[in-house]
């Protein structure tokens, strides 16, 4: 038997069948790469074991490479009406996330046209209650693009999936009880982030669809954003970008700046590729798991490092917010110090309640 930290795709393909709870009957949509293939087989025994059924939609970067550099530029963003309609026999969708979001070569532009389809299947799932549920899945690809050896990341993810759940759990509801009282939050870093939000009257959520977990997380008011942040590691357009600088006024990015000139460049590329209220302030977010040390560059385990904060620009209509928009980039902040109107919850990364 398999050393219990040691990663195991049959044990994580069981934890995610067992969080969706599937029942007899129901139809489970498999969304993932071929990088995928054994863990999407573990799950389809998984989902026929439990007398469920389900469905894939597979993908490969060679073929998003090819749609994204010569498919004709209005086809990129036609919504696949076909599967919109499927959704209405759905139970859930299990979201694999498997391969570096970037695409390289494939301008922006025409990116961002691709994702029209993704972006109209999952608020339409969202509207008709189709559950989704995002799986981290430690694969070569995602090794590779954040330049660490396959088993430190497969070692870092399933420290984070095996966490002590029962802590877990107790701490987002903490986090989030007190959150829901509060005001007015304070955000200071080491690094040099001063930022002021108002939260007041927003629903207060915690993660309850992905593996790994562990994060409580709020849309603050568009309009209360003032300051400044510092991250110490951003990652956007598949760079790791040191200590970029976002001033806000009035909720707005009024600045933003890096001290590498082309780290400041993607940036400005990434605004002008978006729409809507990008650059308003979207969430604030706060990781509980204590199995997430440090960052990666992928976000669904770096919004989650234990005693950190996220903030982010963009969507948030879909979580409480008012803002519209194709982009919703986050930002982690490490080792900050946090108020809820005056109590200090978290000093310098460790908590206080």
């Amino acid at each position: 038997m398999k050393n219990s930290i040691e990663f195991d795709v049959e044990v994580l393909a069981n934890k995610t069948v067992e969080k969706l709870g599937v029942a007899a009957g129901q139809v489970i949509w498999i969304w993932a790469n071929v990088y995928s293939l054994d863990l999407i087989e573990a799950l389809a025994f998984r989902i026929r074991a439990r007398g469920a059924f389900w469905t894939l939609r597979l993908t490969s970067e060679p073929l998003l490479h090819r749609i994204g550099l010569e498919v004709p530029e209005p086809y990129l963003s036609l919504i696949p009406e076909h599967e919109v309609r499927w959704l209405d026999d759905m139970d859930a969708i299990i979201e694999v996330r498997d391969h570096p979001p970037t695409i390289p070569d494939v301008p922006l532009p025409r990116r961002r046209a691709m994702g029209a389809e993704w972006l109209a299947l999952i608020e339409t799932a969202a509207r008709k209650g189709v559950r989704r549920l995002m799986v981290f899945n430690p694969t070569a690809a995602l090794a590779s693009a954040y330049q660490l050896p396959l088993e430190e990341l497969r070692r870092r993810f399933w420290q984070a999936v095996n966490t002590d759940c029962a802590l877990l759990d107790r701490q987002q509801e903490n986090i989030q009880e007190r959150l829901q009282r509060t005001r007015n939050v304070r955000i200071t870093s080491p690094a040099g982030t001063d930022l002021r939000l108002r939260v007041d009257q927003r629903p207060v959520l915690v993660d309850t669809d992905s593996i790994p977990y562990g994060e409580v997380y709020v849309a603050p008011l568009e309009e209360s954003a003032e300051g400044l942040v510092v991250i110490n590691k951003a990652f956007f357009r598949g760079r790791m970008v040191e200590y970029f600088r976002l001033i806000f006024s009035a909720g707005r990015v009024v600045d933003a700046s890096a001290p590498d000139p082309g780290d400041t460049r993607a940036w400005q590329e990434v605004m002008a590729a978006s729409n809507g209220d990008k650059d308003v302030i979207a969430e604030l977010g706060i990781g509980v798991n204590p199995g997430v040390v440090e960052p990666v560059g992928n976000i669904s385990l770096d919004e989650k490092i234990g005693g950190s904060v996220h903030i982010a620009v963009g969507m948030n209509d879909r979580f409480g917010g008012k803002n519209k928009s194709n982009l919703h980039q986050d930002f982690v902040i490490l080792k900050p110090t946090v108020w809820f109107d005056e109590k200090i919850v978290l000093e310098n990364g460790a908590f206080k309640v």
